[in-house]
């Protein structure tokens, strides 16, 4: 048997998806994920949402597509996801990753699973790694 001796890590990541009918901004996703201005938890939530705006240029992890698409939204996030994705032909289609390597507010939305489903809004954090 050999131990290491030093840092280790057990890191995790979430590859989410956001369809939505306006263009994502961090504004817009503050609203969606229900914060709120001069509220007590405003200055975490705008954190959330600047990691995942950020994100969304690191693509998927783990996986090589390039673009969401009906196939590759359903091998990843499920049918569920990729119906929605056919049903709001026109709305903007968004991925990425979070990591638990980063900020606090970003760890918990990294390992935990999150969909949030709204008439203009859908956002599938459930494809975690761990």
């Amino acid at each position: 048997m050999k131990i290491r001796m030093g840092f280790i890590t057990n890191s995790s990541s979430t590859n989410f998806l956001i369809i939505s009918k306006e263009e994502l901004t961090e504004e817009y996703l503050f609203e969606k994920l229900g914060f709120i201005k001069d509220g007590m938890l405003e200055k975490q939530g705008r954190e959330l949402c600047r990691s995942i705006i950020y994100a969304l240029d690191g693509g998927l992890r783990y996986h090589n597509y390039e673009i969401p698409d009906y196939e590759s939204i359903k091998k990843v996030f499920g049918e569920k996801s990729a119906r929605l994705f056919v049903k709001n032909k026109g709305y903007h289609a968004y991925w990425g990753y979070t990591s638990s390597d980063d900020s606090p507010i970003t760890q918990f939305f990294t390992t935990d699973s999150f969909e949030i489903e709204d008439k203009d809004f859908y956002l599938n954090g459930r494809a975690c790694v761990w």
